[in-house]
């Protein structure tokens, strides 16, 4: 992802930076924008909210840099079409951010290399093992005091998922 657009943390999940001219949103859940794309004149970013309120206020956003061809493709799709070839059945694999957010605002950021061909539940649990890891290793840091409790909190959800969804 090009560094002028990694996710600045306390920013609205789907407006995540400052430098981002425009921000097309294309899906909404409860009035909250969920799927969209983030454009600036040198690159446009699809933006996913890939897992959204476990429990309630906890959120996990993918940002993923789309190429024109991919771009022009958003506008013949229905939203979750959209997420075929950038994230789902990828040719390629390539660099996303993903971004967990607290009540939208974002909290943690790590890039993370998406293998090419993961269908929407390998994705899933593939997401959320690379999370538990990145918290893991955020715990292990000299975090403020605050982001330690939302980061801590965040990896015992995150936990629970990886459980519940390994049967």
């Amino acid at each position: 992802m090009d560094e002028a657009l990694m996710p600045t943390l306390g920013n609205l999940a789907w407006a995540p930076h400052a430098a981002i001219e425009r921000v097309e949103i294309l899906d909404r859940f409860n009035g909250v924008p969920t799927l969209g794309v983030l454009k600036t004149p040198e690159a446009n970013h699809l933006f996913w909210r890939a897992l959204g309120y476990v429990p309630d206020r906890f959120s996990v956003w993918i940002y993923a840099p789309i190429d024109e061809r991919e771009a022009d493709h958003l506008d013949d799709c229905e939203p979750l079409d959209l997420l075929q070839g950038p994230l789902f059945g990828a040719r390629r694999q390539r660099y996303v951010t993903v971004g967990a957010a607290d009540n939208n605002r974002l909290f943690f950021e790590r890039e993370w290399l998406l293998p090419a061909g993961y269908d929407h539940e390998m994705l899933r649990e593939e997401l959320l093992k690379f999370l538990l890891e990145a918290f893991q290793i955020a715990l292990e840091q000299d975090l403020p005091p605050g982001r330690r409790e939302i980061v801590d909190r965040a990896s015992r959800v995150v936990r629970a998922l990886t459980k519940s969804s390994c049967g």
